[in-house]
């Protein structure tokens, strides 16, 4: 393990997925699977907020569908 390595700091993880690190130098480091992107701070922060806003939409969009699902009837006999 290099030097640099050891200084690095760790943001986040998730098992199985990825995570987020801090370089001493200021670079963030984000790995998903078998990819990793590194970029400075302010670049970080925007991904971050377009990942948000990505999320908010694709939960108008399954709560648009819900409610396009037909209504269940009623089993219930007068």
């Amino acid at each position: 393990m290099r030097d640099e390595d050891t200084q690095r700091q760790i943001l986040a993880t998730t098992a199985g997925l990825g995570g987020v690190t801090l370089c001493p130098c200021g670079t963030i480091s984000l790995s998903v699977g078998g990819v990793s992107v590194r970029m400075d701070i302010a670049t970080f922060a925007r991904t971050a907020e377009m990942c948000r806003t990505a999320i908010a939409a694709l939960e108008l969009h399954a709560r648009a569908l819900q409610s396009m699902e037909p209504k269940k009837q009623s089993m219930m006999t007068h």
